[in-house]
């Protein structure tokens, strides 16, 4: 496995350093360059010795990922195409909003969940994604759009939960304020409910946003289209949040794709009403992407997807109808699939 630089916690990483003959500030003056400056070429960090840069570069890995290939949509959003040092290929989506910058990062290569209406399933399993590449995909991301990333949502390839460790990793070492300094608050990490391991992120006290991909409140039709629900099914998944929402005194983000005839109808919202008002929630309703791996859905129209809106103006919790970004490049919800779209980079 490649050891990457960007993997490693602050303390993590002063320790090493200093076993590596730097001095207790060397760390600092590391995270600087990389974080700060967004040099990463150990060369180019001239108030570090040229003995220990030596060190550094034979002991480390900055940056063996490379842009593969660029999209633009119509709407601003941008998907990069990353190949990995092993020529896997992952994709991030990089989401301008007016106050801020999202990037929507992956968390392994593929998924092993095969989630019917989700592209992502379809590639299959190939493997997690170290701290290190998902941290390297915010800088490389706000390097290619000049800006710094504000926000961070791993609701890219994979879940999340699926790979906790790294995750969590990576979510430490983008919050750490001696660096990037992404506020905890503007980190969500969504899973399609982990059970064991919500229950693990409640026990341990983490503090990002949890955001649960939840598509239908009733088990059977859950299990239709999230093969999973048949080992984490809604009433153990529940128990966990609402443990979880308690503890942490913050509200679970429930995630909801409305697809034609399948869930869209009011039976459903009334059982979403029923079971979201058991914890302190938040409902973002999204309209089903199209993607060629999963033609027997449909996205509900314009209308519909207002009418199912309209069954929760009574609810006792907020309702958003989320606007979909970057669909026309096949970068929103489900569709993310790294293929080579053989383009030119913009």
């Amino acid at each position: 496995m490649i050891n990457y630089i960007t993997g490693y916690r602050f303390d993590e990483l002063n320790i090493l350093i200093q076993d590596l003959g730097g001095k207790k500030y060397t760390a600092k003056q590391i995270w600087n360059w990389l974080y700060k400056k967004s040099v990463y070429n150990i060369e180019l960090m001239t108030d570090i010795p040229v003995g220990l840069r030596i060190k550094l570069q034979e002991y480390f890995t900055i940056s063996p990922i490379k842009i593969e290939d660029s999209q633009k949509s119509s709407d601003g959003t941008i998907k990069l195409l990353l190949k990995l040092y092993d020529d896997n290929l992952i994709e991030c989506v990089i989401i301008p909003e007016k106050n801020r910058l999202t990037l929507c990062v992956s968390s392994q290569v593929g998924c092993r969940f095969n989630c019917s209406f989700c592209s992502t399933g379809k590639i299959g399993f190939k493997r997690n994604l170290s701290a290190g590449e998902i941290v390297y995909q915010v800088l490389i991301s706000s390097d290619y759009f000049g800006k710094r990333i504000t926000n961070v949502v791993y609701m890219g390839m994979g879940e999340p939960f699926d790979n906790y460790d790294e995750v969590i990793k990576s979510a430490d070492i983008l919050s750490d304020d001696s660096g990037l300094a992404i506020g905890k608050r503007k980190i969500t990490i969504s899973s399609f409910g982990h059970t064991d391991n919500i229950r693990r992120y409640t026990e341990e006290d983490i503090r990002y946003k949890l955001a649960i991909s939840l598509h239908n409140p009733f088990d059977e039709e859950r299990n239709a289209i999230m093969p999973i629900n048949k080992k984490y099914g809604l009433k153990e998944l529940f128990d966990a949040l609402k443990i979880y929402a308690k503890k942490s005194n913050r509200k679970v983000v429930f995630e909801y794709v409305m697809i034609k005839y399948f869930n869209d109808s009011e039976r459903h919202a009334k059982e979403l009403i029923k079971l979201l008002s058991l914890l302190p929630s938040k409902l973002n309703l999204i309209k089903y992407h199209f993607n060629s791996e999963s033609k027997e859905f449909t996205s509900v129209g314009e209308d519909s997807a207002q009418k199912f809106c309209n069954y929760f103006n009574n609810a006792d919790f907020p309702v958003v109808f989320r606007t979909s970004r970057g669909e026309d490049i096949s970068a929103a919800c489900g569709q993310l699939s790294a293929k080579n779209n053989e383009r030119v980079l913009i």
